[in-house]
Order: C-alpha cells, then structure tokens, then sequence
C-alpha cells in the first residue's frame, strides 16, 4: 500500500521515502523489514545496493549516488542518498555507500510526556530529546516525533540542556 503524505511517502508502516532536493532521498526501513541482518560493513553494503536497486524505477533513480547509511538495531536503518553525478544511460546506477555503525540515534517530539519518564530526556528550541535505545516501545511514540542522527544532531547536542 502505497501513501503519499506531506513531502514523503510511507509504503505500510515499514517504509519511508522522503525527497529531499534534486537528486537526494532519506529512506527509512524499519527492523522488521530488514528481517535478520548481520551488522557486519561489507553486508550491510550489500543489502543496501539490492534494497536501492529494487527502488530503481519507484524513484527514478539513474547515474551515480552517494548512500550514508546509519543503523539501530531496535529501530532500523536510515539512508541518505546524493546524487553525485548523473549518467546518461538510464540504465546506469552506482552506489559509493558509506556505513555508520556507531552513531547515535535519537527520537525528536514536541509533546514531553510521549517520552519514557525514567531515562535521560534533553531540549533544546522546542524539541524533547531521547536516545532510542532507551525508549521500550518505539511503535507508541513514533507518530508524536521523528528520529535526528548525523550531522543534523551534533549540533542541537551541544545546545541542550537536561530535562
């Protein structure tokens, strides 16, 4: 089932595709999508150029990308995708796919008390902060807010201030 929602597209509550200027995408695959997966580099390289090379035709994607990948293994695994260059073949695709197992994850909501009230809760300009992997049941929270990693969450972790 297929829904288009605001500026991104949900594909059943396992997916989520958002456009984000010309050429760029962040995707979304919940756990349960992903089924068992190895936390190894050279793996998860693998199944990410697969599930991309899947949604080839669903999002137009042609030439050559650069693919951040960022994994929870409660949450599931975030991709980034720039389009470095673009080929004139259509049926030209290469992924540089760069994995960041070690970065952390957090849940974003503006409504305190959608957060867990026995662990570490941060704000900062309107926004409450949690790790992910403190929060029991991700399912009951994840309509109220919206997950923040990379570079768009070391920036408000300097800034914050504990709840």
């Amino acid at each position: 089932m297929l829904i288009r929602l605001f500026s991104y597209i949900t594909i059943g509550d396992l997916m989520r595709i958002e456009k984000v200027g010309d050429g760029g995408y962040c995707i979304f695959f919940h756990i349960l999508y992903l089924g068992n997966i190895e936390f190894s580099k050279d793996k998860l390289v693998d199944m990410v150029k697969k599930l991309l090379k899947r949604l080839k035709k669903r999002l137009m994607l042609r030439g050559f990308y650069k693919v951040k990948v960022y994994l929870h293994s409660k949450v599931g695994l975030f991709l980034e995708l720039f389009q470095l260059e673009e080929f004139e073949y259509d049926n030209s695709l290469d992924f540089r796919v760069l994995v960041y197992l070690d970065e952390k994850i957090y849940f974003r909501t503006k409504d305190y008390y959608a957060l867990p009230s026995n662990v570490s809760i941060y704000y900062d300009r309107g926004y409450f902060y949690c790790d992910v992997s403190y929060i029991p049941d991700l399912n009951q929270v994840v309509e109220f807010g919206d997950f923040i990693y990379g570079r768009r969450l070391y920036p408000i972790m300097f800034r914050w201030q504990k709840c």
